[in-house]
């Protein structure tokens, strides 16, 4: 993992921390969850991106040293691509484990989106009927 990624996970973690302290039935605690989850989104958005980075650099790497591995072995062409394929092997872990990272935030965003429309929903819902109570009263 990078440090730019280490930085807005711990980001990320703060702001899931705040938003654990609010509730999500008053709404001046419904402004700011929404400014929260927007905020999340905005970072896990960050990550999903810098995730996609790592993992092409990775996959950019691996293929680079695969192809250097095969011009300077010797041998028949399985040999070769057998040494090459022992080579590579961290190479296409690191490369796994960055593909696992972007999908986990990529699958983040998705809910943190879903979870920030139910709460404006849910915000215009009380918005409206506090009106309601106050132009009858």
């Amino acid at each position: 993992m990078n440090d730019k990624i280490e930085k807005r996970a711990e980001q990320l973690t703060k702001i899931f921390s705040d938003i654990k302290q609010l509730d999500n039935n008053e709404l001046s605690h419904l402004y700011e969850l929404v400014s929260l989850h927007n905020e999340a989104l905005f970072i896990v958005g960050d990550l999903s991106s810098e995730a996609l980075n790592v993992r092409d650099t990775a996959y950019l790497d691996r293929k680079r040293i695969f192809a250097e591995c095969i011009l300077n072995e010797t041998g028949t062409v399985a040999v070769k691509e057998a040494k090459a394929e022992l080579t590579i092997t961290k190479l296409r872990e690191q490369e796994k484990d960055a593909n696992a990272m972007h999908n986990k935030y990529k699958h983040m965003y998705e809910s943190l989106h879903h979870r920030l429309i139910d709460l404006r929903q849910k915000r215009n819902k009380l918005e409206d009927e506090l009106k309601t109570i106050n132009d009858k009263g």
